[in-house]
């Protein structure tokens, strides 16, 4: 178990610190309130009993969707602002999909379910077992629309900020359902506003990526596989037809388009980005 973890963790009754006993155990100093401890990683919360757990995967800056790549450059320009010595919580870090870009960083890894990867299992929308104003640096990427009651967990990083503390965020929003039935809603921009006006946050970058060829692609493979798989006879035949024929003049049409790119949803001409990504800062 990582030391910074014990130093920031307090027992929810009474506010008193906790002591590791042995390897199994977090007991309170004032209470004696106890919580698990399995494999070095502490059980605030247990498990969803409706997950379906990620398996591990490959992940870098030049792997996956053209979303995951924006990720990971919005990551990184974000973290040469950040002093190494920061305290950076990943929450929602599941397998660890970004850590590779944290390397060297001073991390704690939180997530509902107890991945192998994970420092510390907690759902903060049902508990919060840390100081408030303890962390500099909040990561909530690829999580918020997979957390029912997203309000309460707002509030929750909203206490464990410091001061000039950061909250940032990668949400998607015309990107299909994924890790059902763990997957809840999807927020404009104008509700990731309303997010901050509640919590006593402000927004220090707000923006979209905008990527239609990559929606071309998802629409195409949407009739090849759900809809072409089921017709019969001639519709079927004319069907994979027709689908080449707009499979070709996709490939013509992507050099002509150009890649996706990032651009403050106020100037964007589309109204369909993949995703936002922000950055939210304590007052």
């Amino acid at each position: 178990m990582k030391s910074t973890l014990l130093e920031i963790v307090i027992c929810t009754d009474c506010g008193g610190n906790y002591q590791l006993d042995g390897n199994e155990r977090l007991v309170c100093a004032s209470c004696d309130r106890t919580i698990p401890v399995v494999g070095g990683t502490p059980l605030f919360t247990l498990p969803p009993e409706n997950i379906n757990p990620s398996e591990k995967q490959a992940r870098s800056p030049e792997m996956g969707t053209p979303w995951r790549q924006a990720n990971w450059r919005f990551l990184a320009r974000q973290l040469e602002e950040i002093s190494p010595d920061a305290l950076i919580l990943d929450v929602g870090a599941g397998r660890g999909d970004f850590f590779d870009g944290l390397r060297g960083r001073n991390t704690l890894a939180l997530d509902v379910y107890p991945y192998p990867e994970i420092d510390v299992v907690c759902d903060l929308t049902l508990t919060n077992p840390f100081k408030p104003g303890s962390v500099d640096v909040i990561l909530l990427l690829n999580v918020l629309e997979h957390v029912y009651d997203s309000k309460a967990l707002f509030g929750a990083l909203a206490r464990l900020l410091k001061p000039g503390g950061r909250l940032l965020v990668a949400i998607p929003f015309m990107v299909k359902m994924h890790q059902i039935p763990l997957d809840f809603v999807r927020y404009t921009h104008f509700a990731l506003e309303q997010l901050a006006a509640d919590h006593g946050l402000e927004i220090a970058v707000l923006e979209g990526f905008y990527d239609p060829m990559f929606f071309l692609g998802e629409g195409i493979r949407n009739i090849q596989w759900p809809i072409l798989r089921k017709m019969r006879g001639w519709r079927q035949y004319v069907g994979r037809a027709l689908l080449l024929g707009v499979r070709f003049l996709a490939h013509l049409m992507e050099p002509v388009i150009g890649p996706g790119h990032v651009r403050s949803p106020y100037e964007a001409i589309s109204l369909a980005p993949t995703g936002y990504q922000i950055v939210y800062r304590k007052k």
